[in-house]
């Protein structure tokens, strides 16, 4: 390609298009339904169950298998980036104040109530007494997924503030997002790193750091970085399309950087447990530059997808119900384990033993899901209101709705979503959990 100087009377150099171009796909992607939220949400989901099955399959001395399980461990902050992201995305450009009490009302009928339901499960499953059932309910470990309802309840309650705070810095968002980082990097290394070694530790502390799994501060930077994604998600889509290269770079380096963390803890006398904790410094980029990664593949199935195939229709309803499959997901995981397939499938080698457990569970838990979806008692069950038959359509549209109705949290779906009733361009489904 010539880089002399045009000459008089030479035509104007054609303008290139190629930024254009990558800033229409950005501004399209970011109105109408979020099919790319439903695949960060699915793959999120899988690996979540990932992380169950391997944790439930191998010594927690196993330097392979928690090794493993560090890169997998980025399930739980994506979900509360999905959390964020939702909440904020449902009140995107809606004038006015927010409505407090009718959100509060919203979202704590569709977490709040599954969070009952399924901690009382669980806790029957496991014959505790009622002074278990009092302690389990405050803390969230009534099942080791359940933190997770917990927490964004925790987000919910601190919704109005944040929203507050997000938009007051909205022309500095790498200021929050800087000083949100520096604290959470803070955070992980007294958690990880300072706090085991300190020997006569006051009361508090020792209740706070058993705890830390169950409260908002260990996961503030997930959630403010899901509502700058929101608010801005027109530039962060269009950075990604234009740098799919350097994001798939970055999240192979990132992988060997968190794996190598994980391997010099251990060297250095760690147990391997202590060396994959969710809750330590690496982690923080690890989660950011994966799911950078992981929106970067939404967005080519957003750009790709047909309405009308079996694929997309499958994304769609996978994320429908994903939170359902969160919240059933871990007893699906015993009951295979203690069943006669699942005692003869331990004889064979891992990983294809923990390979099939996860497809099993992964069927298990979608039927039960949907099951419980059409079932009166959706609500309780899979944090879905009830709706009874609904009329045949005479057309249906291939396409889908503007907006979803509202679910919780995929947590493993994300969480309990924001979208409420209201309609707004630039519709997402709901949450998703870990």
């Amino acid at each position: 390609m010539s880089t002399a100087p045009p000459r008089a009377g030479d035509a104007p150099p054609a303008p290139d298009r190629a930024d254009d171009r990558a800033e229409d796909r950005a501004d399209r992607l970011s109105t109408g339904y979020l099919h790319q939220v439903d695949v960060v949400r699915l793959l999120t989901f899988g690996s979540v169950v990932a992380v169950h099955v391997v944790a439930s399959t191998t010594p927690a001395d196993s330097v392979p298998a928690r090794g493993s399980l560090m890169l997998l461990h980025f399930t739980r902050e994506t979900f509360f980036v999905i959390t964020g992201f939702v909440l904020f995305h449902s009140v995107r450009g809606r004038p006015g104040p927010l409505d407090v009490g009718r959100f509060w009302r919203r979202r704590y009928l569709l977490v709040g109530v599954p969070y009952l339901t399924w901690s009382v499960l669980y806790w029957v499953q496991s014959r505790g007494g009622p002074g278990d059932l009092a302690v389990q309910l405050l803390t969230g470990t009534a099942a080791y997924h359940l933190y997770f309802l917990l927490v964004s309840m925790q987000v919910y309650l601190v919704f109005p503030l944040l929203l507050r705070l997000v938009r007051a810095t909205a022309h500095r968002p790498w200021r929050l997002l800087g000083a949100s980082a520096a604290l959470q990097l803070v955070t992980f290394w007294l958690l990880h790193d300072v706090v085991p070694r300190w020997s006569d530790r006051p009361g508090p502390v020792t209740a706070v750091t058993r705890y830390a799994e169950q409260l908002l501060p260990s996961y503030q930077l997930y959630v403010v970085a899901g509502a700058l994604a929101a608010v801005h998600l027109a530039a962060v889509q269009r950075w990604v399309l234009a740098h799919g290269r350097l994001v798939a770079a970055a999240v192979t380096v990132g992988a060997v950087l968190t794996e190598a963390v994980y391997l010099v803890q251990v060297a250095r006398g760690a147990d391997p447990g202590h060396a994959s904790e969710v809750l330590q410094p690496v982690m923080v980029g690890w989660t950011l530059v994966l799911t950078t990664g992981l929106l970067a593949v939404g967005l080519a199935f957003a750009r790709h997808r047909r309405p009308s195939s079996p694929v997309s229709a499958a994304v769609r309803e996978g994320s429908r119900i994903s939170f359902g499959v969160f919240l059933v997901h871990p007893l699906v995981i015993g009951a295979l384990q203690s069943s006669w397939p699942g005692r003869l499938a331990e004889h064979l080698p891992p990983p294809l033993f923990q390979v099939a457990l996860w497809l099993a569970t992964v069927v298990v838990s979608v039927a039960a899901a949907e099951v419980g979806a059409r079932s009166p008692l959706s609500l309780p069950l899979v944090g879905r209101q009830h709706q009874g038959r609904r009329p045949a359509r005479a057309a249906p549209s291939a396409e889908p709705p503007a907006e979803p109705p509202a679910e919780p949290p995929t947590e493993p779906s994300a969480a309990p979503s924001a979208p409420s009733g209201a309609r707004r361009s630039g519709a997402v489904a709901p949450e998703g959990r870990t």
